[in-house]
């Protein structure tokens, strides 16, 4: 009689779907929105990787290492996305582009509500993993902030503190990630409001002129 072939420590089975790299980290990053940084374990990360119980520390040494990929891939993803329809503006007054830079942010963060819910829960605790989040939102900022000094400036939207506006912009989308709480409210879990969002907060940022 033939003996079944053992599987070594860790391995998934032979017939497993194994994931791709990208489902991966999307696992990684719904783990670490749903259960928090700290309390998620190794083995609880691969198994809802659907990997064997060794994945992480042969793939990326630590937790953290893990938690630094999954965080950077989501973040480069939705900034691809905002420079793309900041550079697909034809026009090239800065207000155009800050305006579709703060519409494409909406968009892209209300497809990501897990990149939110780890961005909450990191903002309020100062630790390395929040200055790698920072450091990571680098590019977006830096491409940003010359633009608002510039319309500041010439007296096109309100002379506020760049943190100010930063938080104006990004708090609003806690209806993406605060999802039991907005479907209380009832938000419908198909809603498209995003363009909507925008177009509140920039007309509470730009000056209107009278023609």
């Amino acid at each position: 009689m033939k003996r079944p072939v053992r599987r070594g420590p860790g391995r998934p089975p032979a017939d497993a779907s194994v994931p791709q790299y990208g489902q991966i980290l999307q696992r990684g990053l719904e783990a670490f929105a749903e259960l928090g940084y700290e309390a998620v374990s190794v083995r609880q990360l691969n198994a809802r990787l659907g990997m064997g119980h060794t994945f992480i520390h042969d793939r990326y040494g630590t937790k953290e290492e893990f938690w630094k990929a999954v965080v950077q891939s989501a973040i480069q993803q939705a900034t691809a996305e905002i420079t793309a329809a900041v550079e697909a503006e034809e026009r090239d007054d800065e207000l155009d582009r800050l305006i579709a830079g703060v519409r494409a942010f909406h968009l892209a963060t209300s497809r990501r509500p897990h990149l939110l819910r780890v961005i909450d829960y990191e903002a309020g605790i100062d630790s390395s993993r929040l200055a790698y989040l920072y450091e990571q939102m680098g590019p977006l900022n830096d491409a940003g902030r010359p633009q608002f000094d510039l319309l500041v400036k010439q007296g096109r939207i309100r002379d506020i503190p760049w943190y100010l506006f930063h938080f104006v912009v990004t708090k609003p989308t806690a209806m993406y990630s605060q999802e039991p709480l907005a479907r209380l409210f009832g938000r419908p879990d198909d809603a498209d409001d995003h363009a909507v969002l925008s177009t509140l907060i920039l007309n509470g940022l730009l000056i209107q002129t009278n023609p």
